[in-house]
């Protein structure tokens, strides 16, 4: 069986099921990561597709990254540094195709609606992949974990999730959800501001079929692909903002005292990143992700912890 599955419904709605063979939880390998890229293809080529839900078939989305595949092109490959970086940027790119959904990139007009459908825990690069649809929605379950724990295992999230959440809500307001890898219940998740909806289980599937027919085009468009956005709380060049990076500085290096570099890492792309277009800011995100795990203490922690 394979790690997605693809199904196009009388509606017109396309369900993308992720269902990884023998496993409790999803998590992303190379050959899931690629087959999901072509889903994503033949479902914005397919005129009969008016747009599309990412969900699961287990109880949980996502527990996140293989990180084998990580710890694999670190050590396997001539140019580890360049393995990782071109890695980073294939997923880069799936995650913006997600989000740009085939709308013209002058008018913003024309996108297939994208909804991710969560039925319980969603982690790390499952977050990130949700967080490129155009609208999340989350089953109700109380034992379900929402969040970004990557800086927890000497990583950082660097699926796209750390420009998207800084520009998402802002610096600040992001801090807690990237810096100290906090994860929530669904309700808690929804008034964090990382999902939109949260639903009965029962009604989920059916809530994300609703969004997805109903959406218009300015309900697809991010803000940061909108003219004249601006970045909640201020870019670093912004007294607030700059004040909100002084400040999370201070707290990464009282914390660590400059030992893991992660911390450090995940502050430098969204500092660099809010200075600079988001396809730019995510290329900058690409380059400390790789730096963190050519580090021999972040991979030396990632081997202790999962390989």
């Amino acid at each position: 069986m394979a790690d997605f599955t693809y199904e196009l419904g009388d509606d017109g709605v396309a369900i993308i099921t992720w269902d990884l063979p023998g496993k409790s939880m999803n998590v992303l390998s190379l050959e899931g990561s690629a087959l999901l890229d072509s889903f994503i293809d033949k479902a914005l080529a397919d005129d009969a597709v008016k747009g599309v839900v990412l969900t699961s078939g287990k109880d949980s989305f996502a527990a996140g990254m293989d990180l084998n595949v990580l710890a694999g092109l670190r050590e396997g490959s001539e140019n580890p540094a360049q393995a990782i970086f071109d890695f980073t940027m294939n997923g880069h790119g799936m995650m913006r195709k997600i989000e740009r959904a085939g709308m013209d990139p002058k008018t913003n007009k024309g996108g297939k609606p994208i909804v991710a459908a969560l039925p319980g825990t969603t982690l790390g690069i499952g977050l990130e992949l949700a967080l490129a649809c155009h609208h999340i929605i989350a089953a109700e379950n109380p034992k379900a974990r929402i969040g970004l724990p990557e800086i927890m295992v000497g990583l950082f999230p660097g699926g796209g999730g750390t420009t998207r959440l800084v520009r998402k809500m802002g610096a600040m307001a992001a801090s807690p959800h990237l810096l100290e890898g906090k994860t929530y219940e669904p309700a808690k998740a929804k008034s964090a501001g990382l999902i939109d909806e949260v639903v009965p289980a029962d009604e989920l599937l059916a809530r994300a079929k609703e969004w997805v027919l109903n959406a218009t085009d300015a309900d697809i468009v991010k803000p940061w692909d909108q003219k004249g956005y601006k970045m909640p709380g201020g870019t670093p060049y912004h007294p607030a903002g700059f004040m909100t990076f002084v400040g999370a500085a201070a707290m990464v290096h009282g914390r660590t005292q400059g030992v893991y570099p992660a911390a450090k890492a995940l502050l430098s792309a969204a500092y660099e990143g809010a200075l600079v277009p988001f396809d730019t800011a995510l290329k900058i995100e690409a380059r400390w992700f790789t730096h963190v795990l050519m580090n021999p203490s972040s991979s030396a922690m990632i081997r202790s912890l999962f390989v």
